[in-house]
């Protein structure tokens, strides 16, 4: 599956040989990131500031001037544990919706290791009203948005150039309630085991006067900000998703005017 992803999306980019090696660099800082992971039990705020520099804050504290709550927006790219409980053991007020891990070992581990940092868990279950309670009270949730959504939870966006469900959560929320929306990336530096997190301020467009346009275009301005955070930092996203399910079987999916061109590639 990387194989087939790296090959789509940077095929007329790299050679074989070249992909190859992304692929296993791929692997190896998933290996980091899994070493890492075991490690924040043992996460001051000291060694935080140490391990982590956030750049371009000013927009994270912007945002949270307006007193109407944070949307952190983000994908599998870096080590995004280590960047949200990094986050939460230097006192910014974070929560992340969790989804279900099977194996309750792993589960437990899991939650222990998030929120003994400080990182509040929103259960699938009611999690939107729990997230609009979290922005009222100007609280930060962040959104994992890079990967395959069921049809009830998604629409069909375009993705490195075919067709992807995708969460459009963040721009609906920040419609509903005023929050705004922040966009963000984690990166290691080499293998140090120093990272460095990237801010980025995004205001919502209203090209439309209808809402769902409204929302699909917003949606689809995220999705190239990842596009250009991936092609960036190639080595630290995740290429093992089965990310295009929507491509290889379209059937039965609401695929949008403009990307009809797409079902048949």
């Amino acid at each position: 599956m990387a194989f087939q992803n790296v090959k789509h999306v940077l095929g007329d980019k790299l050679s074989k040989k070249e992909q190859k090696k992304l692929v296993l660099n791929c692997y190896k800082q998933q290996g980091m990131y899994t070493i890492e992971v075991f490690r924040i039990p043992s996460l001051t705020s000291e060694l935080a500031d140490e391990l982590v520099e956030p750049r371009g804050k000013e927009s994270l504290d912007e945002a949270f001037g307006r007193k109407k709550g944070v949307i952190l927006v983000s994908a599998h790219i870096g080590n995004v544990d280590l960047a949200g409980c990094s986050m939460a053991i230097r006192g910014i007020p974070i929560s992340i919706p969790a989804r279900t891990i099977r194996s309750e070992m792993v589960r437990k581990l899991v939650i222990r290791i998030r929120e003994n940092t400080g990182v509040l868990l929103i259960a699938p279950h009611r999690s939107k009203d729990v997230i609009k309670q979290q922005l009222k009270e100007n609280k930060m949730v962040t959104l994992i948005v890079d990967q395959h959504m069921s049809k009830r939870r998604s629409i069909v966006c375009e993705f490195f150039g075919k067709l992807a469900s995708t969460s459009p959560a963040p721009a609906r929320f920040a419609f509903e309630t005023g929050a705004t929306i922040v966009l963000a990336v984690i990166h290691r530096q080499g293998f140090s085991g120093k990272h460095v997190i990237e801010y980025q301020s995004f205001e919502l467009e209203t090209p439309h006067t209808d809402l769902k346009a409204n929302i699909r275009h917003n949606t689809e301005r995220i999705n190239r900000y990842l596009e250009e955070q991936i092609l960036t930092y190639p080595e630290h996203w995740l290429w093992l998703h089965r990310r295009w399910k929507v491509q290889e079987d379209p059937e039965g999916w609401e695929i949008p005017e403009n990307l009809q061109h797409l079902v048949t590639k």
